[in-house]
């Protein structure tokens, strides 16, 4: 089989493709096509050292939650194989999440971080475990994770074979401990690359269109998503979270008992374009007492501004909560140019006779007020989240003050202009605001 690697690649990785160095690490902004380009190099690399010198390389590959494979590193790697014309060379089955390369019996695993037993002890049955790919590296918050894994990739390897552990990220902000690891130090065995849009030849002309408007009117937005520079934590919201995000990091003890579940609603934009601007749902189960306070589940629904659909997914996503955790549960709902949606809701709930589920208007607060509770919650570490709620961690990992516009009116105002997922964060606003005084009352702190 013959393929021009070169022009199925593209221009911008070069250097990337051939560093033979342990370590990897690439940042780059929104389409610089980094994960496509190292799913290539993955698939390319198993078959060449196969065909070429009958060693059987394998593939390991994380992300901090297992369930994020299916639709992320698996699919790339899925595209990557039909990209070199290989599709009848691997098995891909739908149940499972591992793929296998027929003529030698090479594996790709999958592993979550959220699953620390599946990452004690990593073997393949056939070959030499020696390529790890860590897609979406910003997310794994604890270096001794990382640290646990790479170690794991280790013995003697055949000639041509050498361990290439690759990392790939968003550079959401500079406080994180990849960049003091791997892009503050010179160190022969790291190679570090900034990947831009401008690297992918493959783009149309709207989406460029698209990035170029960003640059106008948003520059610090098309800093960090266009051109891959890491963001700047001096405006953070959400300091004491992003400095240590594991510390609120918990799931549902069994001997803690959920006195309510609180749930909140934010309908979004309604724009089919919009990436932050779905229609969200969160639900917050709160413990006796008013001592903690877990973030449970999420949900989003991802289409136009339909009420009647909305309805149906909000009711659906309640009821199953209701089933999970067999306490009662009031949704508050955003107020804005909503209140139609808000009586469909309440109507559906009580036509189909759903007991224990009451539909309320939010309680009205300004976002200053509700920004102090979360990060008074946070401070505490009585604001906690499970592993079923990643896009909410990710909005509190990268909420941001707009500095410009606080110069000019002279009070804080949180940057809203999709840099972090406002609709998420307004959903846990939404779903506490209502108990802010006994939230508040009943600090207690959480060792």
């Amino acid at each position: 089989m013959k393929v021009n690697i070169k022009q199925i690649v593209g221009s911008g990785y070069e250097k990337f493709w051939e560093a033979k160095c342990r370590y990897k690490i690439v940042k780059g902004g929104r389409a610089s096509k980094k994960s496509k380009t190292v799913a290539l190099w993955f698939i390319y690399h198993i078959m060449k050292n196969y065909y070429l010198h009958g060693v059987k390389p394998c593939l390991l590959v994380i992300r901090k939650y297992l369930n994020g494979h299916r639709t992320s590193t698996r699919a790339e790697l899925q595209w990557a194989i039909n990209r070199l014309n290989a599709s009848h060379l691997w098995h891909i089955p739908k149940s499972e999440l591992s793929i296998t390369f027929i003529p030698s019996g090479s594996t790709i695993l999958f592993r979550g971080c959220d699953d620390p037993d599946s990452l004690t002890s990593i073997s393949v049955p056939i070959g030499n475990l020696c390529y790890c790919w860590f897609e979406e590296l910003f997310e794994i918050n604890d270096k001794k994770t990382f640290e646990k894994i790479d170690l794991s990739i280790r013995g003697q390897l055949p000639y041509p074979l050498f361990y290439s552990v690759v990392g790939t990220l968003n550079p959401w902000n500079d406080l994180t401990w990849i960049k003091k690891e791997f892009f503050d130090k010179k160190d022969s065995d790291i190679f570090t690359d900034t990947t831009t849009y401008h690297c992918n030849e493959f783009l149309d002309m709207n989406y460029l269109t698209l990035l170029e408007k960003m640059k106008l009117n948003d520059p610090y937005r098309y800093k960090v998503q266009g051109l891959g520079q890491w963001g700047n934590s001096d405006g953070l919201i959400y300091l004491s979270y992003v400095e240590n995000p594991e510390k609120n990091h918990a799931e549902l003890q069994k001997n803690e008992h959920l006195m309510i579940i609180t749930c909140g609603i934010d309908y979004g934009s309604g724009s089919k374009e919009s990436k932050f601007g779905k229609t969200t749902i969160c639900a917050v189960g709160i413990t006796d007492n008013f001592e903690k306070v877990y973030c449970l589940d999420e949900s989003y629904f991802d289409g136009h501004f339909l009420p009647e659909r909305i309805v149906k997914w909000a009711v659906e996503f309640l009821v199953k909560i209701k089933e999970k955790y067999k306490v009662d549960i009031y949704l508050n709902c955003e107020w804005a140019s909503s209140s139609a949606i808000n009586n469909a809701l309440k109507l559906a709930i009580l036509e189909n006779d759903i007991d224990g589920i009451h539909v309320q208007d939010a309680y009205k607060d300004t976002i200053l007020n509700r920004i102090d509770l979360c990060q008074f919650l946070l401070a505490e570490k009585r604001l906690l989240f499970t592993e079923n709620v990643p896009e909410i961690k990710k909005a509190f990992l990268t909420a941001l003050w707009d500095t410009e516009k606080q110069k000019i009116k002279k009070v804080p105002i949180r940057r809203d202009d999709g840099t972090s997922n406002i609709c998420a964060l307004d959903t846990v606003e939404y779903a506490l605001t209502r108990y802010t005084n006994y939230l508040m009352v009943n600090s207690k702190i959480t060792q």
